[in-house]
C-alpha cells in the first residue's frame, strides 16, 4: 500500500490571502500583542477585502489598519490601543462616529472562552459570575443576544452566566517556525494563539522560517497549530515587525511611534498606508524599503541574541510492536499465531 503523502501547503502570502480570505468572511488574529501576523494583515489590505468581521484580543495597529482602509465592518475586541489621550482621534474613533464599523465590545476572558467554546466544538461555555453585572453583558453591540445567556446549573439549580462559541471562518496566525504540511510552533506569549487557531475553520500560517518535518518531531510541545488546521503556510521573515517574535527579534518602538504619530488624521494614516502597505508588494520589499529609510544597523539593532532554552529528551526504544515479518518481540510470536490465539479464546473481533 502506497504511503499516505501529505500537501505541500507552502504558498506566498498573495496565494494564501487570495485563495483563503472572501469578502464577508469571519477572522481571529491569532495573535495577541505578541508576534502579530502583520504581513497577512498588509496582505488583506493590499487585496481590497471589504465586509469581514474581525475578533480581536488586544489590537495595536492591525485593527487601526483595517478600519481606516474599510477591510472590516464589524469588530469583536476587547481593547484597542490609543496613544495621545482624547486629544487624538484615533481610526476607531472616526469608524465609529462615521457607521463605518459595528462594535461588539467583550472583555479578554469572555472574548477567549468564545474561541475556547468553538475550538471544543461546545455551543458555549461558562465564564466568570461576576462579569453578568457588567455593561459587557448589559450592552449589546451587532450580535445582539448571540453573545451571553444564563443556564441553570444541573448540579447546584444556581443560574450559570455562558458565552456562545464561535468558529470564525479563518485564522491567521505568525509563529517562529513550521513545516510545509502546516505543522506550526510558537513560542512566548501565548494569549490566545492556541485557541483562536483550533477554533477557526481554517488557519493561514506565515513564519519566520520553513524547516523540515524532522525539526518539529524533535520538539513536539511547540506546535501550537497542528497541519489538519491549516490551509496555507507562508515563509515571511520580519513577518510581525513591528510587534517582536522571541528568538528573532525585538519590538520596534520607534517605527510603533511614526506610525501612531501619521494616523491621527486620515491624510497622515493615507500617507503611511500609501509608503509601507501600498507601496511596497511584499514584505521583502517592506523590509529593503525600511534598511532604506532607516539603514541597516539599525535593522540589526532588533535582531535579538541566541538565549536557546535547554533542550527535553523524547527518546524512547522506538521498537515498533511488530516488525516487517509480523513478530512481535514482547509477545514472542507472529501475528497469525496471535490471532489464532484470540480466536480460541474467542476474543477475536471480526470487523
Amino acid at each position: 500500500m502506497e504511503k499516505y503523502m501529505q500537501p505541500d501547503k507552502r504558498m506566498t502570502a498573495r496565494q494564501a490571502i487570495g485563495n483563503f480570505v472572501n469578502d464577508g468572511d469571519s477572522f481571529v488574529f491569532a495573535n495577541c500583542l505578541y508576534c502579530m501576523p502583520l504581513a497577512l494583515t498588509h496582505e488583506i489590505i493590499r487585496q481590497g477585502k471589504k465586509n469581514l468581521m474581525v475578533f480581536q484580543q488586544g489590537g495595536i495597529e492591525e485593527i487601526d489598519q483595517l478600519l481606516e482602509t474599510g477591510a472590516i465592518d464589524r469588530l469583536v475586541i476587547a481593547y484597542n490601543f490609543r496613544i495621545g489621550g482624547k486629544r487624538v482621534t484615533t481610526p476607531l474613533d472616526r469608524a465609529l462616529k462615521e457607521g463605518r464599523v459595528a462594535i461588539e465590545e467583550m472583555t479578554n476572558h469572555t472574548l477567549l472562552s468564545m474561541m475556547k467554546a468553538g475550538a471544543m466544538g461546545y455551543p458555549f461555555i461558562p465564564v466568570l459570575a461576576g462579569t453578568a453585572v457588567t455593561d459587557v453583558v448589559k450592552r449589546r453591540g451587532f450580535l445582539g443576544d448571540q453573545r451571553f445567556a444564563e443556564i441553570v446549573d444541573p448540579f447546584s439549580g444556581h443560574p450559570v452566566l455562558v458565552v456562545k462559541g464561535y468558529t470564525p471562518d479563518v485564522a491567521i496566525i505568525h509563529v517562529q517556525r513550521a513545516d510545509k504540511l502546516g505543522n506550526a510552533q510558537l513560542w512566548g506569549a501565548m494569549i490566545n494563539s492556541k485557541w483562536a487557531a483550533l477554533a477557526a475553520k481554517k488557519v493561514i500560517v506565515s513564519a519566520e522560517k520553513i524547516v523540515d518535518s524532522d525539526v518539529i518531531k524533535s520538539a513536539p510541545h511547540l506546535t501550537i497549530v497542528p497541519a489538519h488546521k491549516v490551509c496555507a503556510v507562508v515563509e515571511c521573515p520580519w513577518g510581525a515587525h513591528p510587534s517582536e517574535v522571541a528568538g528573532h527579534y525585538d519590538y520596534d518602538m520607534l517605527f510603533r511611534v511614526l506610525f501612531f504619530a501619521s494616523n491621527g488624521s486620515p491624510e497622515g494614516f493615507k500617507a503611511w498606508l500609501d509608503e509601507w502597505v501600498y507601496g511596497v508588494a511584499d514584505r521583502q520589499e517592506y523590509i529593503q524599503h525600511y534598511v532604506q529609510q532607516f539603514g541597516k544597523d539599525t535593522l540589526e539593532t532588533l535582531q535579538a541574541k541566541p538565549f536557546p532554552s535547554v533542550p527535553a529528551d523524547y527518546g524512547f526504544s522506538f521498537k515498533p510492536a511488530w516488525d516487517a515479518n509480523e513478530y512481535s518481540q514482547q509477545l514472542d510470536m507472529n501475528m497469525d499465531q496471535y490471532i489464532q490465539l484470540l480466536q480460541d479464546r474467542g476474543e477475536l473481533i471480526d470487523g
